[in-house]
């Protein structure tokens, strides 16, 4: 059993585990930097919308109004995201104007219903959404370095640490 441990641990095997860890981590750091920036982006919208008091079709703001029109991750939240969809809602309008010309989604009111109002609050609110969030991925971010290095550089001589010592009992 141990010897199978140290070969783990072996220059050959090695170079494997080193890429492995290393694309973790590279991918824990990306995963957690998106979602700061989806928070803050979707989060200045919802931001927006509750500032506003966009709480009813009748008081509804577009993504124009909210110079959010041109902003390709909130366009797609709006179109493929389903819980962001149950928090900002759409009016009901035509698929076409007067003219016969398609409507822009920058163009379709959007709001917050009341009984989502209490939701997109605690979950958008600006503390969490700058502060809280970016420190909790930095934070991450360490814990996972400190793990990668006990990984990669402590395990490894523990390992060929025990496997001579435990060699002189043979």
């Amino acid at each position: 059993m141990l010897e199978m441990i140290t070969d783990m641990f072996t220059d050959s095997k090695i170079g494997s585990l080193d890429t492995f860890i290393f694309a973790l981590f590279i991918g824990a750091c990306l995963a957690g930097f998106a979602t700061v920036y989806h928070r803050r982006t979707i989060g200045s919208l919802v931001h927006f919308l509750l500032d506003n008091e966009a709480f009813s079709p009748e008081t509804a703001k577009t993504l124009r109004e909210a110079e959010q029109d041109l902003n390709i991750f909130v366009r797609m939240s709006l179109k493929r995201n389903v819980a962001f969809r149950r928090i900002v809602s759409m009016v009901d309008v035509p698929e076409k104007d007067e003219k016969g010309r398609k409507i822009s989604l920058s163009d379709i009111p959007l709001y917050i219903r009341e009984s989502e109002r209490r939701r997109a609050e605690e979950m958008y609110s600006k503390r969490t959404s700058e502060d809280a969030n970016m420190w909790m991925v930095l934070l991450s971010i360490a814990v996972f370095a400190v793990v990668a290095y006990i990984s990669l550089f402590v395990v490894p001589k523990l390992v060929t640490f025990a496997s001579g010592a435990f060699s002189i009992f043979r």
